[in-house]
């Protein structure tokens, strides 16, 4: 068996994990503590694979750490250890980053946003490849597809663009609510953004109603998530920290 590290959380909490909660595999989790600080772990087999499920799971239980009203450090998902000795060491090895790392986070979540195009936009960029999708003797025709979409982007910077104008109206909106930003861009495939911001919890309703204020728009269209633990902000050091801490950075 080997220790899977979900969080970490004030040394005060270390009696919080609500009654029967449970991670990956249904493996029941509890408490670590570390010099000051407390991880919620659970006892997981050594060659369980990384799933869907399995994020699922990790990041559920997050979630029940952010539910008891302290902000936890998430951890990135993956982490695991040969055993809670082992856990405890590399935790203890960073424990005043750690502990700095939550002293800052308290009292707030992330929200994230997730610009896409809709399917007005996605119908339009599609029409001069039409013809070659439905043609059955043409091979590829969904890669010479999204080759066209890159090459189009590449050339024109239109998606972004766009991207950009809406990015703008929304952080403007919620700009005096937000302490941190962080944002994230995909163009391979699907192109969208995801913006995430770090906000007071007090301020969760006000934020929700700002941005619910902000006009559709026909051709992008906006997906609010949140309020969740802050993935986005928990680099320690300058590394980065866009999916929760990593005791290896």
């Amino acid at each position: 068996m080997s220790t899977h590290l979900y969080c970490v959380l004030p040394h005060e909490m270390r009696g919080s994990i609500p009654a029967g909660l449970s991670g990956l595999a249904g493996a029941r989790v509890r408490a670590l503590p570390v010099e000051g600080i407390v991880a919620w772990v659970s006892d997981v087999e050594r060659d369980v694979r990384v799933s869907v499920e399995g994020v699922r799971a990790h990041d559920a239980v997050v979630e029940a750490a952010l539910q008891t009203g302290t902000t936890p450090v998430p951890a990135r998902f993956g982490q695991r250890f040969r055993d809670d000795d082992a856990c405890r060491a590399a935790l203890s090895s960073r424990v005043a980053s750690v502990q700095l790392l939550l002293s800052t986070i308290q009292g707030f979540v992330e929200m994230t946003l997730i610009i896409t195009p809709s399917t007005r936009r996605m119908l339009r960029d599609l029409q001069p490849v039409i013809p070659e999708m439905v043609e059955p003797s043409v091979r590829g025709a969904g890669r010479q597809y999204l080759e066209t979409l890159q090459a189009r982007e590449a050339a024109t910077g239109a998606v972004r663009t766009a991207m950009d104008n809406l990015a703008s109206v929304l952080f403007a909106a919620v700009e005096p609510l937000v302490r941190r930003s962080a944002v994230h861009e995909q163009l391979t495939r699907l192109p969208f953004r995801t913006i995430s911001h770090l906000i007071a919890r007090e301020a969760i309703a006000e934020y929700k109603r700002a941005v619910g204020e902000v006009p559709s728009d026909l051709e992008f269209r906006f997906l609010l998530i949140g309020p969740r633990a802050p993935y986005s902000f928990c680099a320690l050091g300058d590394s980065g920290g866009t999916h929760g801490m990593n005791l290896a950075d």
